[in-house]
């Protein structure tokens, strides 16, 4: 039996408002669209901006390309712990509401990062600063982008008929005049992140195409992501991730068991189809119990851990800090076999991450006094919402996951070895989809809501 990954993650979204108002006519580009209505803040209309020429920028046609990392270049020490830290926060931060009432999560700590990190090279000064706070620790940006770049690059290099990560970014420009792109944004977003740009007149046409390249991107996981692009629109950023991955040890038939129970968050039995075997690699913590199943090739794996008894999913995953889930992954031993059973599951999840964000430090980039001037050289750009979307479905054939993030930018104005160990996910857990060779997380999710379609 195949183990089947889909992971169509969007990552982001950017759409950049400066400050007009002025409709285009409809051009029709081939394509279909789909995706979720993306909200922003009510403000006056401004007028239209005449723009100063800038020596310093370019259209998107620019002669740059990919530089990917040398295939013997690892990632540094210093980036696994920043992503690894912001991973955990924003997954934290983003769901402790939702696990309150008892809900299934999920979002992509990797989607949000490639799209914040292209973002972060169009901010300037103070917004730059808590930017990169957030997502480069200590890291200057520059050395964050090489990262980048090498996840992108190891990706595409490690893909095989049975595993693959594919990544695409792209940028896309309002077709008006006086508008163009900071020559250094572009030339980042194409040599470090693999961008490619469009220019396009912001219409509807555009809002089809745009869904129509992040349809195709996605393998027709995510057929939507903007559903309108208001007359304030400047620029849309936009990263898919798409994961297609067998199970290296697939289930065999008389592993799938039927009429199993599964208790909810609330306490209330669920029945579920429960999928059983014996794995080789445990993880414990003084909190947790787990294992690590691999996909095929080993570059990728699915991370089970389920809190001990007695402690809630909300109260574990509020305790749950960054060193604590590293060593997780990291202190996984082949010492035993263990008895696993693990719920079939799907389920989507939703959720605005404006709040989460501005927690987490990335506060000025939200107001009124947001610098993103490395963008396009206009500095009256703020982002108005983030949102996020994921999709996972997990059955005996595989799992296929999605995720979507939309930016919209707004104008202002010591153990006993001699026993198996057993892992029954029969409540709720969390989990995450892992680079092995990173250790660093793709997604993050918990299970508590069996019956939620």
């Amino acid at each position: 039996m195949l183990k089947k990954i889909i992971s169509a993650v969007i990552a982001i979204t950017l759409v950049i408002g400066m400050c007009s108002c002025s409709e285009q006519e409809s051009t029709q580009l081939p394509w279909n669209p789909a995706d979720p209505e993306i909200t922003r803040p009510h403000l006056p209309e401004p007028e239209e901006p005449v723009l100063p020429p800038d020596d310093n920028s370019v259209q998107p046609t620019a002669n740059y390309a990919f530089t990917p990392g040398k295939k013997d270049e690892k990632i540094t020490d210093e980036f696994a712990q920043a992503f690894n830290n912001f991973s955990v926060e924003l997954f934290k931060q983003s769901v402790k509401q939702d696990l309150k009432q008892g809900r299934n999560t999920l979002v992509s700590p990797e989607s949000v990062s490639f799209a914040l990190g292209m973002t972060a090279n169009g901010a300037n000064n103070n917004t730059l600063v808590q930017m990169k706070n957030v997502l480069c620790g200590t890291m200057s940006l520059a050395d964050y982008n090489k990262n980048m770049n090498l996840l992108i690059s190891d990706a595409h290099n490690s893909n095989s008929e049975n595993s693959k990560l594919e990544i695409a970014n792209s940028v896309w420009l309002k077709d008006m005049k006086g508008l163009t792109l900071k020559e250094s944004f572009v030339k980042t977003c194409k040599e470090q992140f693999n961008a490619e740009m469009f220019k396009a007149p912001f219409d509807k046409s555009t809002v089809e195409s745009i869904n129509g390249w992040v349809n195709e991107k996605t393998h027709n996981m995510i057929p939507r992501i903007v559903e309108t692009l208001d007359a304030n629109a400047r620029a849309v950023l936009v990263n898919c991730v798409a994961f297609d991955s067998k199970w290296a040890v697939p289930y065999d038939e008389d592993q799938i068991k039927e009429n199993c129970e599964f208790t909810n968050a609330n306490g209330e039995k669920t029945n579920c189809t429960m999928l059983s075997s014996k794995e080789k690699l445990y993880v414990e913590g003084e909190h947790e119990t787990g294992f690590v199943k691999e996909y095929s090739g080993g570059k990728y794996a699915f991370m089970a851990v389920l809190p001990n008894e007695g402690t809630g999913i909300y109260e574990y995953v509020s305790s749950l800090t960054a060193d604590r889930f590293a060593k997780l992954y990291k202190e996984r031993t082949g010492r035993y076999d263990v008895k696993t059973k693990t719920p079939q599951f799907k389920y989507d999840y939703d959720i605005n991450l404006n709040e989460t964000l501005r927690g987490m430090g990335m506060e000025e980039a939200f107001t009124m006094n947001a610098d993103f001037s490395n963008m396009t050289g206009d500095k009256s750009l703020y982002i108005g919402s983030v949102l996020h979307k994921t999709h996972i479905e997990l059955d005996a054939n595989g799992t296929k996951a999605a995720a979507a993030t939309a930016v919209t930018m707004d104008a202002k104005c010591a153990l006993d070895e001699s026993l198996p160990k057993t892992v029954y996910l029969d409540r709720p857990f969390v989990y995450a989809i892992m680079d092995t060779r990173t250790g660093l997380p793709v997604f993050m999710g918990t299970v508590c809501d069996l019956s939620v379609q």
